[in-house]
């Protein structure tokens, strides 16, 4: 919720799905998972996109088994991150920095080693464990503003409160934003990473959406947020995670730089403002999905052996919407936390890489098809041995 006014108008009804990150310990109980609504909306008064049904934070987030140390093109994003935020803040060793949805404290490490006082804060229990592990202190919580009141009451405010592909996942935007809002000192700066909707609604992107994530930003939304709880926003960069990101700097008494003033209008002509730009774009994730079922259905027709990469939350919502779970034997992922798993609703075995090495497969589905560069490099044994990659976005391409 972020205007709290209810007039939501249908954007695309997805198919059902359990929650993407509940991996199962075997085939059976992944296939027996609850599975929920799907559907997008958007909000005729503030412009939200959101899913119109919610499922339980906590029940999300407690067992979370998304790690980010575990992603190298990620652990590489966030440095450049930290080394983008300190140089521009000018932080000194001692700055006091937060981050909200913090994970394995990945992030907050690279500000830890430069000598600043970190904070984490995530719901996660094993991941927060993790962080402490790693020297990232870490409150167990879901943050809202009655966590920062604590947070300051006990350490003062922080100078860089951070938000990295975390506002997304959050029920109550307003509540968040209203404690980093507390958080921050009189001189701090809010820095918000988030995928952003319109180059999903574009390129018809749909495998972003998945229950964790509540609601999918513009610019425009993102700016009203902000400014209803006194920051504003003072610039943005587009980047490429998620299939496109906002990366937005915020902070009390700010004017917009040109990069705002520039991304507003794009937006405005795209449609944002009104919602045209997701026009068609519930025949657009129809077309993705029929197409990759079709390619991957007529391989297995003709007997060959098919894998996926990558048992993200984003290979649960393909999966569920092009069917093509049952063609598939095995799914490698990078993460050890899953491996030897299942996905949840199809049951596919989650296995480690070595099982790619092997050459157990003739094609294998890219579901992190956007660090596709990494994957070429991991895969680079199969491929040089006949293997083929199926990468689904931007444009279906086998390799």
């Amino acid at each position: 919720m972020l205007c709290r006014v209810a007039d939501p108008a249908p954007v695309v009804l997805l198919e059902p799905t359990p929650p993407a990150n509940h991996l199962a310990a075997t085939p059976e109980q992944a296939r027996a998972l609850p599975r929920y609504p799907l559907d997008l909306m958007r909000c005729n008064a503030c412009g939200l996109v959101q899913l119109g049904d919610v499922v339980d934070r906590k029940e999300l987030f407690s067992d979370y088994r998304y790690a980010t140390g575990a992603v190298p093109a990620l652990v590489r994003h966030f440095g450049q991150l930290a080394d983008d935020v300190i140089e521009r803040l000018g932080l000194p060793a001692g700055a006091k920095v937060t981050e909200i949805g913090s994970n394995d404290g990945t992030l907050l490490s690279f500000f830890a080693r430069r000598g600043m006082k970190v904070l984490g804060v995530d719901p996660a229990v094993p991941l927060a464990a993790e962080a402490e592990r790693r020297g990232v202190p870490t409150e167990v919580a879901l943050f809202d503003d009655e966590v920062a009141d604590g947070i300051v009451a006990r350490q003062g405010h922080s100078d860089v409160v951070l938000a990295a592909n975390v506002i997304a996942h959050v029920r109550d935007v307003d509540a968040v934003i209203r404690g980093i809002a507390r958080l921050l000192g009189p001189t701090g700066t809010a820095v918000v990473e988030v995928a952003h909707v319109l180059p999903m609604a574009v390129d018809g992107v749909f495998e972003f959406i998945y229950h964790e994530h509540t609601a999918y930003y513009s610019l425009h939304v993102l700016r009203d947020a902000f400014a209803r709880h006194g920051l504003d926003v003072v610039d943005v960069q587009q980047i490429d995670t998620q299939g496109g990101s906002l990366r937005v700097w915020a902070r009390r008494d700010g004017q917009p730089d040109n990069a705002v003033t520039e991304l507003l209008a794009v937006e405005r002509e795209a449609g944002v403002e009104d919602g045209s730009f997701l026009d068609g774009f519930g025949d657009r994730v129809r077309r993705v999905a029929d197409r990759l079922y079709d390619v991957v259905a007529g391989l297995r027709a003709q007997g060959k052996v098919i894998g996926g990469y990558g048992a993200s939350a984003r290979a649960v919502t393909l999966l569920g919407q092009s069917r093509i779970g049952p063609f598939l034997e095995w799914i490698v992922d990078d993460n050890p936390r899953k491996v030897g798993l299942f996905t949840p609703g199809d049951g596919i075995e989650v296995v480690d890489r070595g099982r790619l090495d092997e050459r157990k497969a003739d094609y294998v589905v890219v579901f992190a098809w956007n660090y596709a560069e990494s994957v070429r490099r991991n895969a680079s044994a199969f491929v040089a041995g006949g293997g083929h990659l199926i990468l689904p976005f931007p444009d279906l391409v086998v390799d």
